[in-house]
């Protein structure tokens, strides 16, 4: 865990978040500000700012992401109809 990270605080319980989804590798929960009727993040619990810092024992967790994704669009009801996935690197990604 970081210190000042919003995604760290929110794995450890500092920040109330509705949790979604949780196992040992990932934390799924709501957005505060969705951009989108469903939007969803699902973070990494080791402290990762960029996928180009996985190394070759984290890179697992990507692929844990993405089904833990498709779980969730399934309990959400927007499988079906489709849904976007994004992976977001440095401060730059969200401007």
């Amino acid at each position: 865990m970081v210190t000042g990270c919003i995604f760290c605080d929110i794995i450890a319980g500092q920040i109330p978040s509705e949790i979604l989804y949780r196992d040992e590798s990932v934390v799924a929960f709501r957005d505060i500000s969705p951009q989108a009727p469903v939007h969803l993040l699902i973070v990494p619990r080791k402290h990762l700012t960029c996928p180009a810092e996985l190394t070759a024992a984290d890179r697992p967790v990507i692929g844990e992401m993405v089904a833990v994704a498709h779980k969730l669009a399934v309990k959400e009801g927007i499988s079906e109809k489709g849904y976007r996935l994004v992976i977001n690197c440095g401060e730059w990604a969200v401007r």
